[in-house]
């Protein structure tokens, strides 16, 4: 299927002022990449057995033609990291990029689909004369069956293998695009009564003004943590857990001191702590938070960590030098079970009252960390909505570089994260009571609704 879709994609004629690459140059990239991905994951072999994925390069490497400029070849390469099952995973390449057809051109889907069953229906609508209205059904884009186009386009974004189909439908528009199934500016759109509709492409940025908004982190993180009283409660906003470098970090460490000192003198019966717009990044952040509402010891997260050269060269460059990783063998999985963390027992202003730890779509990475350490521990309840992106066993400590002709950078996980309480087979965490957060106007609102 997808040598049909990308042969299909290649058909269309390239305009621009691009660079060309030729075919030789692709393939080394190419196979840098492949490389890179087999020596430095943590795990690439989690979806596909080493086989299927030398299957899988070897079909993008068919796909390159002669010469390509760099829009193609992202598109050619870019399936190859969906199958990792790592949604910090990521090829990119910067609008600027893109050749004049995608950075100028209204060759963009302009509509997102929802799904009911095996049936996909137009649900978020981008433009005023697409002729397309909520709810409609869609059978077939230019004569190709929709379920077809969701898969293919689920092979264009990355993460788990729900998550990525999640993605397909939610971008779906914006990823059909950038697969160049067929790049056009008008499409002729099949619906379930069978009626044909010519609906007119949008631009890019129409879509990237799209994503931006609907995004839960879309809101700037202007202060990274916060406190505010509401009548009997308490409420922390963490929006995300990023620090930069040591010094960032005790400074960030003191504003929780300094939080928790004022909640001492407020005395609330009860403190939310709101991680559900938090994008994640220092896990020691949400140690921090937990020595000051919790005093005995907790079980800590696994790891698996891929010992590999490139890795190593990386953190190198960084000025770290970690000895025992230098000594295993390269290739070689280290494992850390699960260890025990234990709180400073000489903390005067921890709380010690009831805590409700608040979760959405936007808990990700350290932060989700951060609240299935809170779970799998019984530090405190876990109330608000499950989150869809991000997961509690996942792939980090990400390991940057590009591509050596084209220069497209790109990212992955050279460790496997696996929760306290060990891998299950539902990768979610599940709040102890699901909250519709967004129904209330503030924490004290919420506290009495969910304290009855």
């Amino acid at each position: 299927m997808f040598m049909f879709l990308f042969l299909a994609a290649y058909s269309y004629a390239q305009s621009g002022l691009n660079k060309k690459y030729s075919a030789q140059q692709l393939k080394q990239d190419l196979e840098f990449l492949k490389q890179q991905l087999f020596d430095a994951h943590a795990n690439p072999f989690t979806e596909l057995s080493k086989a299927q994925y030398e299957k899988l390069f070897d079909s993008i490497s068919a796909a390159i033609p002669d010469s390509a400029d760099i829009t193609t070849f992202y598109r050619i390469i870019k399936p190859a990291f969906a199958n990792l099952s790592d949604e910090h995973s990521a090829i990119s390449i910067d609008t600027n990029q893109l050749n004049n057809a995608y950075k100028n051109s209204p060759v963009f889907l302009p509509f997102t689909l929802s799904r009911r069953g095996n049936d996909f229906m137009v649900d978020n609508i981008l433009s005023s004369n697409s002729g397309l209205v909520k709810g409609d059904k869609i059978v077939q884009i230019n004569n190709i069956p929709i379920a077809r186009l969701v898969q293919h386009c689920s092979m264009y974004t990355t993460g788990f293998p729900g998550q990525r189909i999640n993605n397909a439908l939610q971008q779906f528009g914006y990823l059909y695009g950038l697969s160049a199934i067929i790049a056009a500016d008008h499409y002729k759109i099949k619906s379930g009564s069978r009626r044909e509709v010519d609906v007119p492409g949008i631009d890019i940025k129409t879509w990237q003004n799209f994503i931006n908004a609907r995004s839960d982190n879309s809101k700037p993180c202007i202060q990274r943590i916060a406190y505010t009283r509401f009548n009997d409660a308490g409420y922390i906003n963490s929006c995300t857990f990023m620090t930069h470098g040591d010094k960032d970090f005790k400074i960030l460490q003191h504003e929780v001191d300094s939080i928790f000192r004022l909640i001492k003198a407020d005395q609330p019966k009860a403190l939310f702590i709101d991680v559900s717009k938090n994008d994640g990044g220092n896990s020691s952040v949400g140690d921090v938070i937990i020595s000051n509402i919790y005093s005995k010891s907790y079980s800590t997260y696994q790891c698996n960590w891929r010992r590999s050269d490139e890795y190593l060269n990386l953190t190198r460059s960084w000025g770290r030098i970690d000895s025992d990783y230098f000594k295993v063998p390269v290739g070689s999985v280290i494992h850390y079970d699960s260890g025990q963390s234990y709180p400073p027992q000489n903390n005067p202003n921890r709380f010690n009252g009831k805590v409700y730890v608040i979760v959405g779509d936007g808990t990700f990475s350290s932060a989700m960390m951060f609240a299935t350490i809170i779970k799998d521990n019984h530090i405190a309840e876990i109330i608000g909505q499950t989150p869809q992106n991000g997961h509690p066993d996942h792939f980090g400590e990400l390991y940057n570089s590009q591509l050596p002709n084209t220069k497209l950078k790109y990212r992955f996980g050279v460790k496997e994260w696996i929760r306290p309480a060990g891998k299950q087979s539902d990768n979610y965490l599940r709040p102890d009571v699901i909250v519709d957060t967004d129904k209330y106007a503030d924490a004290g609102e919420l506290f009495k609704a969910i304290s009855k």
